[in-house]
């Protein structure tokens, strides 16, 4: 393989068959990526923020043979080497298709690769497969935007979107590893698929995904491996919110689970332990009908199904036909009312079960020495100092069309969140600007020099 990358007016061309290695910077992007891109073992590629990487695309509905890695027909991103795409979140990086159609290969991480490797604030999006990969004859199809194959590498609060089949696919990866705060909306089949493997999946976020496939399809599924789902927000996906199936043992922890079509649909084989989740108003909260060989075990959580499903055993602690009562269903609000049922009503020993310390949307995962149900955590009543904290907090104007303002003396950085705990941009200023917000409600969480931590509802005009 040769080495030929053309630049021309802030935009740099890789050709088909290219090893690419260095520092790609905001300066030459975009990054047009017309066929197979490598980055070859040894090799080091690091992406800045804000740099945009476009593949060459096709039709969706091509013969899969237009997918193929021998054919160079799409853009792929293979990785045998190391890559490092971090980016802020007030400036992503973006793999994408070029054009305004059509869907690309996937970034393929392979079994040579460095699990030092990272994605951190990444958008990816419209890809689609990678098929009949040289060298890796076990699979015959990667199709996940970014595919693992038996290496585990940092996947944090990245989007997944708009992906023709799955956004993330994790294969064969044997030694634990952890993806948080990755969102996964509006992909076309499944948002995460784990086959095989050892993974964490902790307070990321899954809607609308399942948008063109039907059958066994889902938010999450995952195949013969041991996973711990713990702190996810899972809600109005097609099918399925949590997918289990062909043995392995899998965790559910601390999910709220809510207006999918099925909630927990579990397969045989497939040993599913439910702890401190909320899983309601679903179309059918439990699918356990046919479970061969499968232990399930649902244990301080809550359903408003008023019968215990079948084929689950009921431990200790559940709560049946009640409502965990969120802030505003309407709004996508699932944080909790001060008199929901879930709060201080999760297992009191949560050791061995991978808990973080912050929630879905960075506050302490544990508050008042219980945990709560579901993935957000009641704040309990401010403390005194919290309080003074509060009082010398101002923030104007708000709502706010364009700048908002923070007064507040030992200020250190703030965050801006969806209501429903998706993390928008982080900044450093005490005046925030606005203007490519879209009209709405927002949470803005302040961390202070000493560590302390404020929220407070803001509203875009």
């Amino acid at each position: 393989m040769l080495l030929f990358i053309l630049h021309s007016f802030g935009q740099t061309t890789i050709p088909d068959n290219t090893t690419i290695s260095g520092n790609w910077t905001l300066e030459n992007s975009p990054y047009i990526i017309e066929g197979r891109a490598i980055v070859l073992n040894g090799e080091t590629l690091t992406i800045e923020e804000g740099v945009e990487i476009r593949f060459n695309s096709s039709s969706a509905s091509a013969s899969p043979s237009w997918f193929d890695y021998n054919a160079g027909n799409v853009g792929v991103l293979r990785v045998q080497g190391t890559i490092t795409a971090n980016a802020s979140a007030s400036n992503p990086i973006l793999f994408t298709r070029n054009g305004s159609s059509g869907y690309w290969g996937s970034v393929l991480i392979d079994e040579n690769a460095n699990n030092n490797s990272s994605f951190e604030n990444c958008i990816i999006e419209y890809a689609k497969e990678t098929r009949n990969v040289p060298g890796i004859n076990s699979v015959v199809s990667f199709n996940g935007a970014i595919s693992l194959f038996q290496t585990g590498i940092t996947i944090e609060s990245n989007e997944f979107r708009n992906n023709y089949i799955n956004g993330l696919l994790v294969r064969d990866v044997t030694t634990s590893f952890e993806i948080p705060n990755n969102t996964f909306f509006d992909n076309g089949t499944n948002g995460l698929v784990i086959f095989d493997s050892t993974l964490n999946a902790i307070n990321n976020i899954f809607y609308n995904n399942s948008i063109i496939s039907s059958g066994a399809v889902s938010a999450i599924r995952s195949s013969n491996s041991n996973v711990y789902l713990v702190g996810n927000l899972i809600y109005n996906n097609d099918n399925f919110g949590v997918y289990t199936t062909s043995a392995g043992n899998h965790y559910i922890i601390n999910n709220t689970i809510v207006g999918n079509s099925q909630g927990i649909r579990v397969e045989s084989g497939a040993n599913t332990y439910i702890f401190n989740s909320i899983i309601q108003n679903n179309n059918l909260n439990f699918a356990t009908s046919n479970p061969v060989g499968a232990i399930i075990e649902m244990q301080n959580s809550i359903t408003d199904d008023a019968t215990f499903p079948d084929n689950v055993n009921d431990l200790v602690g559940n709560i049946l036909g009640s409502n965990a009562l969120f802030s505003d269903l309407n709004s996508d609000d699932f944080s909790l009312q001060n008199t929901s049922p879930c709060i201080d009503s999760g297992i009191p020993d949560t050791s061995g079960l991978n808990i973080p310390d912050l929630d879905i949307v960075g506050n302490p995962r544990i508050d008042n020495n219980i945990i709560d149900m579901g993935a957000f955590e009641f704040q309990q009543p401010l403390s005194v100092n919290e309080v003074n904290l509060q009082q010398s907090l101002s923030i104007y104007p708000n709502p706010a069309s364009n700048k908002l303002n923070i007064i507040l003396d030992d200020f250190d950085f703030a965050r801006i969140y969806t209501l429903n705990g998706r993390l928008i941009s982080t900044h450093k200023s005490k005046t925030i600007d606005l203007t490519e917000f879209e009209k709405g409600i927002y949470l803005l969480k302040i961390v202070t020099e000493n560590g302390n931590t404020i929220a407070q509802k803001i509203i875009k005009n």
